[in-house]
This record gives structure tokens, sequence and C-alpha cells, in this order.
């Protein structure tokens, strides 16, 4: 073999080797990328589960700050027929039914559309618990200024105070539920204060 087949022999092998090398070089980047793609399927689908258990928390947490909601509308509707009702017979004053009655009737209204917003979700229960809110701080609002008021002004004007465990049973389960209701007001719907219908 002549030194120049020699050397074009070299030539050619020299120049195959960096054709190999560029080869696997192709064949490690591929299978970065495909390993890069399955990571990025894990993570989109971990996100996805984190999301639908963020949205399935805070299902509960609606549902939850319903149940506490439609408790407590129950409850104010309880108290102005089991302790407000006596507390103005005990104290001799005249108890207006037709007036309590149409505060009750709104708080059961509002009762049932809470019950309803248990089955919905989304924007829409958002919006009407909302609006829930207000309506039944409205009514306790007209009850606290026509009736509350009025039962404790009179008392306070009376010499010789009536003992009556309705008006005290009623003072200590309003002012308990108003606390109650102040911390609904304070989820991330609405941000009412209702500490001046509390009775001292």
């Amino acid at each position: 073999m002549s030194d120049q087949d020699t050397e074009t022999k070299e030539t050619t092998d020299s120049s195959e080797a960096p054709e190999e090398k560029e080869v696997d070089h192709l064949a490690d980047l591929s299978e970065l990328e495909k390993i890069k793609a399955e990571l990025q399927k894990e993570k989109e689908k971990a996100a996805q589960e984190l999301a639908e258990g963020e949205e399935e928390d805070e299902d509960l947490r609606e549902v939850d700050y319903l149940q506490k909601l439609i408790t407590l509308s129950v409850k104010f509707d309880h108290h102005i027929g089991m302790y407000l009702m006596p507390a103005f017979i005990d104290c001799g004053l005249k108890y207006d039914h037709r007036l309590a009655e149409s505060y009750t009737v709104q708080l059961t209204t509002i009762q049932s559309f809470l019950r309803l917003l248990e089955k919905v979700d989304g924007v829409t229960r958002e919006e009407v618990t909302k609006q829930c809110i207000l309506n039944l701080r409205n009514i306790l609002q007209l009850v606290h200024k026509n009736m509350v008021k009025p039962l404790y002004r009179e008392v306070g004007l009376m010499k010789k105070k009536p003992k009556s465990e309705s008006l005290d049973n009623f003072k200590t389960n309003w002012n308990e539920r108003m606390e109650d209701f102040q911390k609904t007001c304070d989820f991330e719907y609405q941000i009412l204060d209702v500490k001046g219908f509390l009775l001292k």
C-alpha cells in the first residue's frame, strides 16, 4: 500500500469519526426531549389533580358555610317565636303577631334559597349566597329596630323591672347568634358589621 493510499484511508477514518459522534449526540438529545416531554405530562397531570382537589375542598367549604347560614336563619326564626313573643307577654306589652310573621316568612324564604344552593356550584352559588347574607342582615336589622329595641326601651322605662326568663333567654341567645352571624359575615363573599344589633 502506498503512502498516498494510507493517507487517504486515515483521512476517511478521521472524517467518519465525527459523524458517529454526531449521531450519538443527536440520539442523546432525542432521549432527553422524550424524558422532558414525559416529565411535562406528569407535571400537568399533577397540577390537574391538585386543582381538582382544591375545587373539591372549596366546594366542601362552601357547603359547610351554607349549612351554617341555614342553621343561623332557623335559630333566629325560632328565637322570634320562642323567646321574643313570651318576653313581650311577660312584660305586659303587646306583641305584634303580623309584624313578627312577616319577618319569619322572609327568614323561611332565605332558608329555602340556601337549601337550593347546596345543589348548585360556581358563580351562581356565590352570587346568590351573597344576596342571601344581605337579605338576612336586612331582616335582622328590621327585627332589631321594630321589635327588639322597642321592647327593651319600654322595659327600661318601667320603674319595676319585670322578672322574665324569656327576656333573659332571648337576650342571651340573640347575642350568641349575632356573634355567630358576624363570623359568617367575615367570609370571602362579604364583610358586614352586625355588632350594632347586639343587646347590652
